[in-house]
């Protein structure tokens, strides 16, 4: 546990995904919080549970949980801390959402059906060859998912911009779709810090394609218009959800921006007058990255296609099922 500022400690619980451990923050003061959980394994519970037993609390001292958004390493303890809290003081822990990404803490069953729809429907249209295909089947996959989170019923949703008394002062939620649906930011601009979640990251992508809600337009540019909802505040530094804090954000999204801006440029020399598969240009534009980046490489390099089709630079027809692009 690493003390930031005063009243805010980093817990760094470990995950078996390939980004590594996640970061909760801790707010001391009325009422007790807890900013994300961290997945639902017996090595990430035995951190969480060392971590606040250092600071002399347990799981049902636990007031309040926000959640900056609805993927398993952020979410699948949250049950954990409601079930101690009633049975030790007769009411729950308050746990918090944006209602864009309510659905996968309320029934996170549904959520990971819904997600292998899309996951299945990736894999399909971007022409993935048989032999790169992931080791465990989609439905595998799933099951897997499904045991990392424990669904929270009671979970509450709000909209943008609901405020939230903690022990450091208020905290505003930013509504800043693009890595999710819900993705949000919070705000305490008594301390000047924001609590970014995966949204704002110091040396890796934020993923902002990965979404499966077909009713948003393109991801990644749902993301980039997200980043304006920050400028306001670019002098404030990031408690991310993984990896090291960000001291002052504004120089992070203008290498943030540039990077997009290079991926375009990439993706736009990648095309050819021949009909290219998604796969075959994602490895074009991504290198060698491993099965464990398949789904990643592929969303980003969907909508990075889509964007050159929006701007005239490509064109997108599918056939049996592939989506192929070429140049114009």
């Amino acid at each position: 546990m690493t003390n930031l500022i005063d009243g805010v400690s980093r817990i760094e619980i470990p995950t078996p995904f390939p980004v590594g451990s996640v970061n909760c923050y801790l707010i001391e003061g009325t009422p007790l919080t807890l900013i994300d959980t961290g997945p639902k394994t017996s090595k990430s519970l035995a951190t969480l549970q060392k971590a606040l037993q250092d600071k002399s609390y347990d799981f049902s001292d636990i007031e309040q949980i926000l959640l900056t958004h609805g993927h398993i390493d952020h979410i699948g303890l949250a049950a954990q801390f409601v079930r101690a809290r009633l049975q030790t003081h007769g009411n729950p822990t308050e746990v918090w959402i944006h209602q864009k990404d309510a659905s996968a803490v309320v029934n996170y069953d549904r959520y990971a059906e819904c997600y292998l729809e899309f996951y299945t429907e990736l894999i399909t249209s971007s022409g993935v060859p048989k032999n790169e295909f992931p080791m465990l089947p989609p439905k595998g996959l799933i099951e897997y998912f499904k045991s990392l989170v424990e669904s929270v019923p009671t979970a509450r949703s709000f909209n943008d911009g609901a405020v939230f008394k903690t022990g450091i002062g208020e905290v505003s939620a930013i509504w800043v779709p693009g890595h999710s649906s819900g993705s949000t930011c919070y705000v305490c601009d008594e301390k000047e810090v924001i609590f970014s979640g995966d949204f704002i990251l110091g040396d890796i992508s934020s993923n902002p394609s990965i979404s499966f809600d077909r009713n948003e337009k393109i991801g990644m540019l749902t993301y980039l218009e997200s980043l304006d909802r920050l400028s306001s505040r670019d002098n404030y530094s990031a408690l991310p959800g993984h990896r090291e804090p960000i001291i002052g954000i504004r120089s992070r999204i203008e290498v943030l921006r540039a990077e997009y801006d290079d991926k375009l440029r990439r993706a736009a020399q990648s095309l050819t007058r021949n009909h290219q598969t998604i796969y075959e240009l994602s490895r074009i534009i991504y290198g060698a990255y491993d099965v464990n980046s398949l789904t990643l490489a592929l969303a980003e390099s969907s909508d990075l296609l889509k964007i050159l089709e929006s701007r005239n630079q490509a064109r997108l027809v599918k056939q049996d099922g592939v989506v192929y692009a070429t140049g114009l």
